[in-house]
C-alpha cells in the first residue's frame, strides 16, 4: 500500500495539496543477532551492512536543500524537524547545532526482532525529571515511532484521534536503573496510552553505554536495543514481517538538557505524526547484515533507498 502525505500550501487566494516525498529504505536482516553492549564492535563487523542514519541538525539542513522546507526559519524540512531548545546553560552558539546533540542509527531485523544502535553526541545528558513516569519526552532518550501494520493514519489528527501508533522509548541510562528507563505507548481505541509496567515491556530490552567524550561531546552515550516481534504482537502486530513487508517508521531523539519538562527534540528521517501518515516505509530485505556482510548501507544510497513524489 502507498501511503500519501498532503501539506497544503497556499498560492494568492488558492488552497493547493503537495505531496512531502515517500520514500523507502531497505532493511538488511541480521546473520546473527548482536550483543545488547552499547558497543557497536564487540564482534567484528557486528552492525556490517545494516541500515544508517545521521540524525541531526545538520543532516535536517541537507534534507531541507534536497527535499524541500515546511519552514526555512524553523528548520523544518519535508521529512524531518530540528525541535531542539536553547536551555538556560546553553549558549545561543551551541543550542540547537550539531555541537547540542548529534547522532548516528543503525538498524536491522531477523526473524525474531527488530534491532538498532544509536551512537549519540551529547553536550549535557539529563535523565531525571518529568512529573509523571510516562514523560519519557523529558529525558534524553531515542524514540522509535511505528507503524506495525502499515496503515494509512498511524498518526494522530486535530481531534486527537489515533490509528495504529506504536512508540518504543530508552532512556539514556542502564536498562531498569529506573521505573522509568523503557516506555511503551500504544493506540487504545484511537487514544494513545503509556506503559512502564515490565510485564508489558517484556521482549523490548537494550544496553546502555556511557561514551565519556568518545564521539566529540561532553556526555556522549550508546544505545542498543532490541524489540522482538512477540512483544508487538501483544500490542498491534497482525504477524511477523517476512521478506518483502512494509512497515512505517519515523526515530524521535530527545535533548532536554536540564529543562524542567520538555527540552527539545530531532525528528528524524520522517514526520511522526500528523492529519494523514508522513511515516517512511522499511522494507524488509533478505540482504545479509552481520559479520561478512560488508558496509553499512548509507541512506543516500539510491541502490538501496527509493523516493517518489505525488503529481
Amino acid at each position: 500500500m502507498r501511503k500519501v502525505a498532503l501539506t497544503m500550501v497556499l498560492v494568492g487566494a488558492t488552497s493547493i495539496w503537495a505531496a512531502p516525498p515517500y520514500r523507502v529504505f531497505e532493511l538488511p536482516k541480521f546473520t546473527q543477532p548482536p550483543v545488547l553492549d552499547g558497543n557497536r564492535f564487540t564482534v567484528a563487523d557486528e552492525w556490517a551492512g545494516t541500515l544508517a542514519f545521521e540524525c541531526s541538525p545538520s543532516q535536517i539542513l541537507r534534507d531541507g536543500a534536497e527535499f524541500g522546507w515546511r519552514n526555512l526559519e524553523q528548520q523544518a524540512s519535508e521529512v524531518s524537524v530540528n525541535q531542539l531548545v536553547q536551555s538556560a546553560t546553553e549558549g545561543a552558539a551551541v543550542a540547537r547545532t550539531d555541537a547540542d546533540i548529534f547522532s548516528n542509527i543503525w538498524q536491522a531485523w531477523d526473524d525474531e526482532a527488530l534491532y538498532y544502535i544509536t551512537e549519540v553526541r551529547d553536550n549535557a545528558r539529563d535523565v531525571v525529571g518529568g512529573e509523571r513516569l510516562e514523560s519519557w519526552w523529558e529525558r534524553d532518550s531515542m524514540s522509535l515511532y511505528v507503524d506495525l501494520n502499515n496503515e494509512d493514519n498511524p498518526g494522530g489528527d486535530p481531534n486527537g484521534v489515533y490509528v495504529n501508533l506504536n512508540i518504543v522509548n530508552f532512556v539514556a541510562a542502564p536498562m531498569n536503573s529506573s521505573p522509568v528507563t523503557r516506555t511503551l505507548e500504544t493506540t487504545v481505541q484511537n487514544t494513545r496510552q503509556a506503559t512502564q509496567d515490565p510485564d508489558a515491556l517484556e521482549g523490548f530490552t537494550y544496553g546502555f553505554r556511557d561514551a565519556g567524550d568518545e564521539f566529540g561531546g561532553e556526555a556522549d552515550y550508546v544505545i542498543e536495543g532490541k524489540m522482538e516481534w512477540d512483544a508487538f504482537m501483544r500490542v498491534n502486530l497482525n504477524s511477523r514481517p517476512t521478506v518483502g513487508s512494509l512497515m512505517g517508521f519515523t526515530w524521535l531523539l530527545l535533548d532536554p538538557d536540564g529543562d524542567d519538562a520538555y527540552g527539545g527534540q530531532i525528528q528524524c528521517v520522517a514526520w511522526a505524526g500528523g492529519a494523514q501518515s508522513e511515516f517512511a516505509d522499511w522494507s524488509f530485505s533478505n540482504m545479509p547484515a552481520g559479520p561478512g556482510a560488508g558496509t553499512p548501507v548509507e541512506a543516500d544510497s539510491w541502490g538501496r533507498v527509493k523516493a517518489t513524489f505525488a503529481q
